[in-house]
């Protein structure tokens, strides 16, 4: 889980681990791909628009550590950057990208996590 808001990671990793998911929130400043290297998720959850490294940036790293791990991409910023981000997505060969509008409601988080393949 990556969001630049430490009270929105926060609470979208009390509603994984409602659901049943562990989740990790990664460390402000920290790139995705020493993130995933280190903990090896079964998914990515990240906010688009950050300072820093940007959701963009890390869908680039992302795919480049294993482009069949799903992500869901988030945003506050309206539907054109979840288009966008999908879009780019799929354009770095990701197999697996869904959006959703913040604040992500459960159902939307849960649907992802369960469409999820366990490793």
């Amino acid at each position: 889980m990556v969001d630049d808001r430490k009270d929105v990671a926060a609470t979208m990793a009390d509603m994984c681990l409602a659901f049943g998911f562990e989740a990790v929130i990664g460390e402000e400043g920290e790139r995705m791909f020493s993130l995933l290297e280190r903990h090896r998720p079964d998914c990515v959850i990240c906010d688009m628009m950050m300072p820093g490294e940007d959701g963009f940036e890390a869908l680039r790293e992302i795919a480049r550590f294993d482009q069949t791990l799903p992500v869901l991409l988030v945003t506050g910023h309206g539907d054109a950057w979840l288009t966008m981000g999908r879009t780019l997505g799929r354009a770095q060969g990701l197999a697996l990208i869904q959006t959703a509008a913040k604040p992500v409601r459960a159902p939307a988080l849960r649907a992802f996590l369960e469409a999820v393949p366990r490793r």
